[in-house]
């Protein structure tokens, strides 16, 4: 193991260091999460598949990302940068690993940033205006995505201090609404069986991992504030651990507010009848409505309009400094490493925004918004399974630090991760297979993106010192040291 510093390179424009506080980190994490807009569309979607086990399904897939992010956190220990899941597998598994990672991330991010438009435009608003007894016309979903997509594309661009601001204001709101008005709900409707949504004997495993896909997906976002690493402050003081604490805070506050939720919807909608929830346009609403009133059923609606914009803006924020990383190791179009006088990569966040109004108008206007969010969905999990494998084998490579124990290494460095790998991939198939119209989209998607990204990444990366790729994703000029595997290791 060999202890290396980047060289300074005057010529690399920065984003702006130390601007970031421990709970923006928290905020932008939360928003990536946009935990309302989970609970009007994401949990909708899944209790199609779970019924009245769709707190279970969140419950699992709580505790699976809470074993994941195990592996995030210890990363993060390792380095910190714009570079965030790209980076982290660099120092592992090198260059072409790395560049796959990116571009996997800048996919399901994508898909993310287009999908939940398109859910609250096409199905979660005209459900919601029809039970109002009003009338939207069909092209409605566009301009949702245009100002859904837009406004966030417009803040990018003005660096991430307002950014911050936005989320910041929001984010710990949602949780707090989400969790006291779920704990309402549950004693207002306490059932005589209250473990039965616990259960999979009604819909079987197979029902609980396709709940599974919009649960896991409820909470991609948690690792969105790492490429906020060379931007947040006490990251060299911390060693990068301030970005894994922040994972941890953020995933506890998130999952419980899901799990919670979740549960309240399934007893105050009737667990006897959560076919009929999955298809109502607005089913969350009408609970709201009916346990917490008109000021209830208000609130949630406009947290979840506010969920979608911060869930936008702050993937977007995210994945545009994936790509502002890679671009700046020039293994991509020197654009993408350009910042503009707020030091925000304004030619990332661009390519990113538009990007995502493009696949949002396409992938509607072929399958309809309903269909395409269930599409876009599970490609989603498609490629966050891929970049968490990744990330997974990449902490397996890194070798033990020196002072840390080999029983605590073993379980954290190697157990956890092959757990949660396996869990990701079983997820993964039990809801695939067999494929049901339209889902045999988003494997193809997956597809189409992993395949020119896995030899792209091979060519580019081709003539690539080994030592340099284990560095990747690293700021030019950095005063912290980085840990990496030495070049002669296997």
């Amino acid at each position: 193991m060999t202890m290396l510093r980047t060289q300074a390179n005057p010529e690399v424009r920065q984003l702006r260091p130390n601007v970031v506080s421990f709970w923006g980190l928290v905020s932008q994490s939360i928003a990536g999460t946009a935990p309302t807009c989970d609970v009007v569309a994401f949990m909708t979607a899944g209790a199609a598949f779970a019924l009245v086990a769709m707190p279970l399904s969140y419950l699992a897939a709580f505790l699976l990302m809470f074993i994941e992010v195990n592996t995030i956190y210890h990363l993060t220990k390792h380095r910190a940068s714009a570079g965030g899941y790209y980076s982290f597998v660099a120092s592992g598994l090198g260059a072409p690993a790395a560049l796959v990672t990116g571009f996997m991330v800048a996919f399901y991010q994508v898909l993310s940033i287009a999908g939940i438009p398109i859910y609250v435009g096409g199905v979660f608003l005209p459900g919601l205006f029809t039970q109002l007894g009003w009338h939207v016309p069909w092209y409605f979903w566009v301009v949702t995505v245009l100002f859904f997509i837009g406004v966030p594309w417009l803040l990018g661009v003005l660096g991430i201090r307002p950014s911050i601001r936005v989320v910041a204001l929001t984010s710990l709101l949602e949780i707090g609404f989400l969790i006291l008005s779920s704990l309402w709900i549950i004693h207002k409707a306490f059932p005589a069986h209250p473990l039965l949504p616990f259960s999979w004997q009604f819909v079987g495993f197979k029902g609980v991992a396709m709940g599974m896909i919009f649960a896991i997906t409820s909470f991609i976002g948690i690792g969105s504030h790492t490429s906020l690493g060379e931007e947040a402050r006490g990251v060299r003081t911390q060693n990068g651990r301030v970005i894994g604490k922040a994972a941890l805070v953020s995933l506890t506050l998130v999952g419980v507010a899901l799990t919670l939720s979740a549960y309240a919807l399934t007893v105050g909608w009737g667990m006897n009848d959560m076919v009929n929830f999955a298809k109502n346009g607005a089913p969350g609403v009408v609970v709201f409505h009916q346990y917490l009133g008109i000021w209830g059923a208000a609130a949630l609606v406009i947290l979840a309009i506010n969920s979608a914009m911060a869930d936008s803006l702050a993937l977007l924020n995210s994945s545009a400094r994936v790509l502002f990383a890679i671009g700046r190791d020039q293994l991509i179009h020197q654009h993408f490493a350009h910042v503009n006088g707020q030091q925000a990569p304004a030619g990332a966040v661009a390519f990113i925004g538009g990007a995502a109004v493009a696949l949002a108008l396409i992938c509607a206007a072929i399958w309809g918004p309903r269909n395409a969010f269930n599409v876009m969905t599970t490609a989603v999990l498609f490629g966050l399974v891929t970049a968490h494998t990744l990330m997974n084998v990449a902490l397996m490579r890194l070798p033990r630090t020196p002072g840390e124990e080999a029983p605590a290494w073993a379980i954290f460095h190697v157990l956890l991760p092959i757990i949660a790998t396996l869990l990701f991939w079983w997820v993964l198939y039990e809801s695939i297979f067999p494929i049901a119209s339209p889902l045999e989209w988003s494997p193809i998607l997956w597809l189409l993106v992993l395949v020119p990204a896995t030899i792209y990444a091979l060519r580019k990366t081709r003539q690539l010192d080994k030592q340099r790729g284990h560095q990747l994703g690293i700021l030019p000029g950095a005063e912290y040291e980085e840990t990496t595997i030495d070049s002669s290791d296997p």
